[in-house]
Formats: C-alpha cells, sequence, structure tokens
C-alpha cells in the first residue's frame, strides 16, 4: 500500500561524511535522525572547529530534548585525505554497507570564481576519489552537492555526466538538479548542483508498493507528490529574483516607507535585516569581525553587488552567494565594516547553537562558512531522503511479516 503509515519515525540512520569541513550539511542531517559514524576532514583547522562546534550542537539537541534520535556525536581524531587508496580501503573496511555517504568535494576547481582547472585540478580529481569510495562501501544512499558549474560549464560537464554514469552502473538510481537556495526561503543568491541516489533495490521495492519513480525534472522539484518515490523538498518561493526589490541606495539611508511593501510576505524571509534579527553584539561569534582598513567601508552604496569584492548588503534584499574567498568582500548594509562571523553564519541558514572555538581565525571561520552548504537546505533534502529511507524499511518490514505468516500457515 503506497500509503502506508510511517512506522519507522525513531530509526537511526547512519552515514559517512566526506570532505566535511565545518559540518554545515552534517548539522541537516543530523536535525533528521542521521547520525555521521565517521567524519573525513583534512585540514586540521577544519577538524578543530568541526569537533568544538558539533560537540556543542549535539550538546543543545541534548539540553533542550531536541535528540529524540539519540544522535552521538564521534570526533575526527587526525587529517584523512579521501583521495588517498590506503585510506579508502580503511573507509570500506569500517563503513561497507553504511545506510548513506554524504559530502561534495571542494569546488573551487569547477567554480567560475575559482581557477577553473576542473577534474585535472587538485580538488577538482577528488571527485573521483568520492566516486572510488562510494564504489568500495556501496551505501544505501549518496548525496553529492559542488557548484553549478560542473552542469553549466561544457568542460566541467563531461566530467559530472562521467559520474553519474559511474554512480548508475554501480546499480543506484540517480536524481540531479540545479537547486538555489532562495527558493528554499534561504537568504542568499546560491545555486548549487545537488545529486542524490538511491541503490536499485529500493527503487524497485517501492515501485512494487505504487510509489512513482519519475524522471520529469519539473515534476520531482515542483509538485511535492508524497507518491513519488523521490523528490527535491517543496519550493516556498518560486523564482525569487522576479520580485520587486528595492535598488540601490546611499550609505546610511533611512527608509521612509515600507520598502517591502510590493512584495509578497512569504518573500521577506530572504531579506537580511530578517535573517539577522535577534543577533547582538553578545551573540556567539558576533565579535569576530575583520577590522576596517578602506574608505570603501564609508562610501559604498547599500545593495551595490556588482564588483567582485566591496560588495554591500542591502538590508531589504537576498545576500549575494556567501563566498568570501578571493578577495570578495561583503560588507554590512548600514555599518563601516564587513558583516561579521555570526551575520554570515545566519546566510547560511546555520544555528545559533553552531559555534566557532576562541581559537579559530577569521580566515578559517570564513572558508569554512564558504564552502558549507546552508544547514536549512541540507535538512530539507536530508527530510526526503528519510522519507524514502523509511519508506523501503517499512516495506521491507511488511514483506518480512507477511513471509512470517505465510510459514505459520504452511
Amino acid at each position: 500500500n503506497k500509503r502506508m503509515m510511517i512506522k519507522n519515525t525513531k530509526k537511526k540512520f547512519e552515514i559517512l561524511s566526506l570532505f566535511s569541513g565545518g559540518g554545515f550539511l552534517d548539522i541537516g542531517f543530523i536535525n533528521q535522525g542521521f547520525e555521521v559514524s565517521e567524519a573525513v576532514e583534512v585540514e586540521q583547522s577544519f577538524i578543530d572547529a568541526y569537533n568544538y562546534a558539533i560537540d556543542g550542537y549535539v550538546d543543545y539537541l541534548n539540553n533542550t530534548n531536541s535528540n529524540k534520535w539519540k544522535i552521538k556525536h564521534h570526533e575526527i581524531s587526525e587529517p584523512i585525505d579521501a583521495s588517498n587508496p590506503k585510506q579508502q580501503k580503511r573507509l570500506a573496511n569500517e563503513h561497507k554497507g553504511i545506510t548513506g555517504i554524504i559530502g561534495g568535494p571542494p569546488c573551487q576547481d569547477f567554480s567560475n570564481a575559482g581557477k577553473n582547472a576542473g577534474v585535472k585540478g587538485e580538488r577538482g580529481k577528488l571527485i573521483n576519489s568520492y566516486y572510488k569510495i562510494v564504489k568500495k562501501i556501496e551505501p544505501e544512499f549518496l548525496f553529492f552537492e559542488n557548484v553549478d558549474g560542473l552542469i553549466t560549464n561544457k568542460k566541467h560537464s563531461k566530467a559530472f555526466l562521467s559520474l553519474v554514469r559511474r554512480i548508475s552502473a554501480l546499480g543506484y538510481r540517480v536524481y540531479y538538479d540545479v537547486l538555489n537556495s532562495m527558493e528554499y526561503g534561504i537568504p542568499q543568491d546560491r545555486d548549487r548542483l545537488t545529486l542524490v541516489a538511491f541503490k536499485r533495490e529500493i527503487i524497485d521495492t517501492l515501485k512494487k508498493d505504487g510509489f512513482k519513480d519519475i524522471r520529469n525534472k519539473k515534476k520531482l522539484k515542483y509538485s511535492g507528490n508524497e507518491d513519488f518515490i523521490f523528490k527535491w523538498p517543496e519550493i516556498v518561493c518560486e523564482s525569487p529574483k522576479d520580485q520587486n526589490w528595492p535598488g540601490e541606495w546611499s550609505f546610511g539611508k533611512k527608509a521612509s516607507k515600507d520598502p517591502l511593501q510590493n512584495i509578497p510576505k512569504e518573500y521577506h524571509r530572504l531579506c537580511v535585516i530578517n535573517a539577522w534579527n535577534g543577533i547582538t553584539k553578545n551573540s556567539p561569534n558576533q565579535k569576530a569581525q575583520f577590522r576596517p582598513y578602506s574608505n570603501k567601508f564609508q562610501t559604498v552604496n547599500e545593495g551595490f553587488v556588482k564588483n567582485k569584492s566591496f560588495k554591500r548588503l542591502h538590508r531589504y534584499r537576498y545576500s549575494p552567494a556567501v563566498a568570501y574567498g578571493n578577495n570578495e568582500v561583503h560588507l554590512h548594509p548600514t555599518e563601516p565594516r564587513r558583516i561579521s562571523v555570526r551575520e554570515a553564519l545566519r546566510l547560511q541558514s546555520v544555528p545559533d547553537a553552531y559555534v566557532f572555538p576562541e581559537s579559530a581565525t577569521l580566515t578559517d571561520m570564513f572558508k569554512i562558512i564558504s564552502n558549507g552548504v546552508p544547514v536549512a537546505k541540507a535538512e530539507l533534502i536530508a527530510k526526503e531522503i528519510r522519507r524514502t529511507l523509511e519508506n523501503f524499511h517499512n516495506s521491507r518490514i511488511k514483506e518480512a511479516r507477511t513471509s512470517a505468516i505465510e510459514m505459520v500457515r504452511l
């Protein structure tokens, strides 16, 4: 029965996290009952931030009785290079058949704003490492995210489509699309290529139960049909860039009337000012700010985001993509400074319970924020993955019970 009630809502799923960075993606999955058995990261400063922040976040879940799945935090014990064959073999031995693998290799080699070196780059070649680990471990599902240039750039799309074919050949049904964070109510213009794949056994089992395996990308993205084996999360802000957002303002201007009066209320959540609601000088990591050093901090217009560097955010618009590498500087809308670490974390929809250690450098914190997956988007996708897995495991339970009854009758 395709409409059977889900009975596995308390089931905890185990996953392996690759290229974990600061763990934003991991938080999204943790919030949906996935426990990270191991996180793999090569940069020691990122590891230190991950261990401190994720440990604190899980403690927060425990203290607020939000940890209904009894998720545990497993610290990263040492830097691990995912491209190292010995480490790949160890991961395969320790995690063979785990429920899922999540992660996305560093994106700089596929970004138009980065090196554009593709799979030949030091970081670009990690796509092959991701594939090799998937092949050795054979998880029930996998999640992969990277810059949209991996599919929109002809040079890079060959590498990505090759990855899709190779994953399919391993016996997976692959879903992928470019998703923008704003469509899910997250206040930044961030297009990212997102891939989810499930073992064919899961797809075939759910087909027998009446669920539909839909190929049409538009239906998967916009229909929200619970009868689909898998679908993307429901979009809450359709075509956000088409709204009548305010233009540039001179720095220090006061709003004479409601600047959002012509914008539907469901889009107001995309405004920087709303994302920062409740932040005070005592909020965690709010004092972590670079000191102003240029007269541009006083002169750039609010909402001027055309240049690569020294973009000033607009209070009543969404932020450009949170990416602070290559000298890209995002200025506070009304103050002569760069935005703080906490303000940047809010734009990535990271909960305030996630706190960087005081030992972390500003450079490392902003790198982690730039490389991370928006937590709210990760959680929405994790919720859809969980729905698919629960339906599959319920089907197997139902099948086992039916077989047991038939055996008794015999």
